[in-house]
């Protein structure tokens, strides 16, 4: 008989519900940050986890520093957590799972008292329990990070524990953890690899994974195939494509794996929402025409309109000076048009805070990527406190989709059991997906603890989850490295192929412009991939996610990151079984077509 989980999720989602609304209600409370914590990890969101450890961090910091922004608040809530038996002590500890992180707390809270320092009315010091709630932070943020596989942040907060408390036999077997966690990933890499020495701090991998997921509590995201939604989405559609319309479409499940082997045949299909042409469109003519205020660039002083991006006309072309915002620095503006877009809907929220002008901004090539994604959060929250909606609710990210894996169904009450996908993930950092958001509001003067409705973990992962699917980029010609990107909502609606039947071009609006005569993209036997120009009444608009000069490996390589796994369109399906008939092997059981 099986033993029942001592912990289903059900009442696990419900204990993370309960200490949410207590966080609404009193954001200040570092302990109920460190519960709510508990049950992010124990749900399987180690990374959430880690940005609610992280937050409490920030607290220990506010409750001892008196000259800090939120320290009243912060020491008050501290102490009516106390008042109220709220679990310090035992209880507290209870709820941890059984393992070290509960060790290190006993340890630290029993193991030196000669330390602890008693006020009037003979209770400890201030001092001492901060430093007892940060030992908890760093064993937790520790612990999960390592989880993630961010080994190097891991092993750094373990450090950062033996040096608030030297010698902690926990916080040595956290850093060896990240150690030992180092060498099994590489001994499963090559299995001849021998150990050698090397510096943990500096050499420790910190590129993790986490779920790339649709939260149980998101509410956000709507129905997408809904009458009501297709209706919205179609009349937008038509303000920026007047001969195109958006419907459901059904799309192979892709695979994520090895590239280097031929692709079994798709076995499912997801439904999604596709752009189809409402009337024959001639080639070169214009399909799309969008402009969007979702956009970043990392080039510190660049001469690009602040609102779409767009380069700015040089001054000998310019009849009357380019408008500009009399407040801040360098923000200049393309048209009298962006401008008027800017001040109404994101620029208020940003307006004369110089600190922000220079955040990820002239990034080395490897994290140029990233300061993009980062920056375009910013713009998002920007435009959220403007317009004070909600950052999922906007029109430019409510209905984009981020190739979430959806969260698990409730157990079944046969014995059947059925086959779960591969969750679906993203990269993780904590320098790139706590730190560096956490750091950005603050500079914006969002409260990162009052705002938690809006400025949540789960919503940043969110955000960062639909940015990777549907960001397009402008890189710089002569380094090839991105440094302008944006996000279009109608235009990242068409679906992808290798063989498209539009190419796009983006200045400050986003064009599709109907392919034709050498545009056209031959591949395949005579009669198979030959297809003449223009989009015929009922067609599909397909747009293209990657060079489509490039060879098939190169092509799902580039796009695999958009698409959420390996390319099956047509063309590489096709071009894959030449490679593979050059070869005198099976394509692995797929047609073309």
């Amino acid at each position: 008989m099986a033993v029942p989980d001592p912990h289903p999720r059900h009442i696990l989602l419900q204990e993370r519900h309960s200490l949410t609304q207590q966080l609404f209600e009193r954001p200040y409370s570092c302990i109920t940050y460190l519960s709510r914590a508990i049950y992010h990890e124990k749900l399987g969101y180690p990374d959430l986890a880690a940005g609610d450890a992280y937050r409490a961090l920030l607290l220990t910091d506010e409750i001892s520093d008196d000259s800090s922004e939120y320290h009243e608040q912060a020491l008050e809530t501290y102490y009516e957590d106390v008042a109220h038996e709220h679990p310090l002590e035992t209880s507290w500890l209870g709820t941890l799972r059984d393992n070290s992180i509960q060790n290190v707390i006993q340890e630290s809270c029993n193991g030196d008292e000669a330390d602890v320092s008693l006020n009037e009315e003979g209770d400890p010091g201030i001092d001492h329990i901060v430093r007892q709630l940060r030992l908890r932070c760093f064993a937790c943020l520790s612990d999960y990070l390592c989880q993630c596989g961010c080994l190097r942040s891991a092993y750094d907060f373990a450090e950062r524990g033996l040096r608030l408390d030297s010698g902690n036999s926990m916080f040595l077997d956290f850093r060896r953890n990240a150690i030992q966690t180092c060498n099994t990933m590489l001994l499963e890499k090559d299995p001849g690899w021998k150990q050698w020495d090397y510096d943990p701090r500096e050499e420790l991998p910190n590129q993790g994974r986490a779920r790339r997921e649709l939260y149980p509590w998101n509410h956000h995201e709507p129905d997408r195939f809904s009458e009501e939604s297709l209706t919205f989405l179609d009349q937008e559609m038509k303000k920026v494509a007047p001969k195109c319309e958006v419907r459901a479409v059904s799309l192979p499940v892709l695979e994520t794996g090895s590239l280097s082997n031929p692709l079994p045949k798709p076995s499912a299909t997801i439904q999604q929402l596709g752009v189809f042409a409402t009337e024959d469109i001639a080639p070169h003519e214009i399909v799309l025409q969008e402009r969007s205020l979702l956009t970043a660039n990392n080039r510190l002083h660049d001469p690009l309109c602040d609102a779409c991006s767009a380069p700015l006309p040089p001054i000998s072309a310019l009849e009357s000076p380019l408008p500009t915002c009399p407040d801040c620095d360098d923000i200049i503006f393309c048209s009298e048009t962006c401008y008027s877009l800017a001040t109404s809907l994101y620029h208020p929220a940003v307006c004369g805070k110089p600190d922000l002008e220079t955040i990820a901004k002239d990034p080395s090539p490897l994290a140029a990527t990233n300061a993009l994604y980062l920056l375009l959060l910013g713009r998002t929250f920007a435009l959220s406190e403007t317009q004070n909606i909600h950052p999922l609710d906007l029109t430019e990210t409510k209905y984009l989709w981020g190739d979430f894996s959806l969260p698990p169904p409730p157990p079944p009450t046969t014995t059947t059991t059925t086959k779960q996908q591969p969750a679906r993930q993203l990269p993780f950092t904590f320098e790139d997906n706590i730190l560096a958001p956490l750091h950005l509001l603050a500079k914006m003067d969002i409260d990162v603890f009052a705002s938690l409705a809006t400025t949540d973990t789960w919503i940043i992962s969110t955000l960062f989850a639909k940015f990777r699917g549907v960001a397009s980029a402008r890189m710089n010609p002569r380094t090839g490295i991105p440094e302008v990107c944006a996000v279009h909502p109608r235009w990242c609606l068409a679906n992808h192929s290798c063989a498209p039947n539009v190419k796009w071009e983006w200045s400050g609006d986003i064009r599709f412009e109907a392919r034709g005569g050498e545009d056209v993209v031959q591949w395949g036997d005579v009669g198979e991939g030959r297809k003449a120009g223009g989009i015929k009444k009922g067609e599909e608009v397909l747009n293209h996610y990657c060079d489509v000069t490039l060879g098939v490996k190169e092509r799902r390589e580039w796009a695999a990151g958009a698409l959420g796994g390996t390319c099956v369109c047509d063309r590489c399906v096709w071009e894959e079984g030449a490679e593979e008939r050059k070869k005198g092997t099976s394509p692995g059981g797929i047609g073309a077509g």
